[in-house]
């Protein structure tokens, strides 16, 4: 098996690619910017640590009265995510497009609807024509921070991100049951594309690595019962039924390094908003679930329940408010779906969690598994998986 290329370092200057359109990018910026003139300078970044390679533009534009300003923006198209591969997930630039063209403003005009100001990403830029890249604000210029702290979110932050996430997943189940056809345009949780090439590749690579690593992260009684189940979910993949489930559009890639948020004077968490939604599906809520709370929060297996029941709090609320006529989940429905999907929670900690924790300073896959921190995480983690019987063969 050929080793994928594993994207970890922080922003590189490169020159201007070459499927860079400038005169869409000098579209935006007339829409954007009523006298603007022209483009006096630009620089180029790849943005690597966020959860999928994106391409960062930081302009200075002249302006009428020779004026100059600096504009930044995030660039994303099909080249983007060809550039590298950094998480065991295969992103689909076109879904990102639905997302952003159709989706997230409907989900904005429900709330407005209810007379609800809420965001859910950057705000978007088009030109004039049918572009082939997607142009976000950069607002990691506008006082926004990545939520990869090192010590993890605290249960304040994790309440101000619980309740986007909430009104997030309310939102995109209204929206579903208002345009039902809706739901084609958009893969399902499982579909096998979802694990084809290089995603899966690295999908197989983070568990033969992870197996290895139970050794030397003192939790070698673990090592039969791992393979076990590796073995056990790649030969169930996909085949699970999620009909009977709290479906909603899914973020798909709901950890830190896709959540940006701004701190108030008390460094109290505010308007978390996510960025990238290349992964979206129409799936189970709780796969989101377990993607944050197995990789944000700085106390992940302690205050598990009291982050799932203040989310159920949060989505019954958001379902009123948005008039959702639907069954709405009980506690104890979230429940039963994280068990019954329990093998999510075990592949977030053994394939995410790690990347999460290397803050992107390593592009060496077995020094993921070797960081003390993923160590210390890990040994409280797999053991409450299996208590809670997250980490069970059916």
């Amino acid at each position: 098996m050929s080793t994928p290329i594993l994207l970890t370092q922080r922003s590189q200057d490169v020159s201007v690619p070459s499927w860079v359109d400038s005169k869409d990018l000098e579209d935006v910026l007339k829409k954007e910017i009523p006298d603007f003139r022209k483009i006096e300078s630009s620089q180029y970044k790849w943005e690597q640590q966020l959860s999928q390679p994106a391409l960062r533009v930081q302009l200075t534009v002249q302006c009428a009265a020779n004026k100059r300003r600096q504009v930044n923006y995030l660039i994303k198209s099909k080249e983007t995510i060809a550039s590298g591969l950094k998480l065991p997930i295969k992103g689909d630039f076109s879904v990102e497009l639905f997302m952003y063209e159709a989706v997230l403003p409907a989900l904005e005009d429900l709330y407005k609807n209810v007379e609800k100001t809420i965001l859910f990403s950057p705000a978007s830029f088009k030109s004039k024509q049918k572009s082939e890249c997607l142009y976000l604000d950069y607002i990691l210029a506008k006082g926004y921070s990545l939520a990869t702290t090192p010590k993890g979110l605290s249960p304040t932050a994790m309440e101000t991100v619980l309740s986007k996430l909430a009104a997030y997943h309310a939102g995109t189940a209204c929206y579903i049951e208002r345009n039902r056809g809706k739901i084609r345009e958009l893969p399902k949780l499982g579909a096998p594309l979802e694990f084809g090439g290089g995603a899966g590749e690295l999908k197989s690579l983070f568990q033969m690595k992870f197996h290895e690593s139970l050794r030397s992260n003192d939790i070698r009684e673990y090592e039969d019962k791992v393979k076990a189940f590796q073995k056990y979910l790649k030969a169930h993949l996909g085949s699970f039924d999620t009909k009977s489930s709290f479906n909603v559009i899914l973020n798909g890639s709901c950890w830190p390094n896709n959540l940006v948020y701004q701190s108030d004077a008390f460094g109290n968490v505010k308007d978390p908003l996510f960025i990238d939604f290349q992964a979206a599906k129409y799936g189970p809520a709780v796969y989101d679930l377990f993607s944050l709370l197995l990789t944000a929060p700085a106390e992940k297996s302690t205050r598990f329940d009291g982050y799932l029941n203040y989310y159920h709090d949060q989505l019954l609320a958001n379902l009123k408010l948005l008039q959702f006529q639907g069954k709405k989940p009980s506690l104890t429905d979230l429940q039963l779906d994280l068990l019954k999907y329990g093998h999510w929670g075990f592949e977030v900690a053994t394939e995410v969690l790690p990347i999460v924790l290397a803050e992107l300073e390593t592009s060496d896959v077995e020094d993921l598994f070797r960081n003390p921190v993923f160590g210390h995480q890990i040994r409280e983690i797999l053991p409450w998986l299996e208590n809670r019987g997250y980490f069970e063969e059916d």
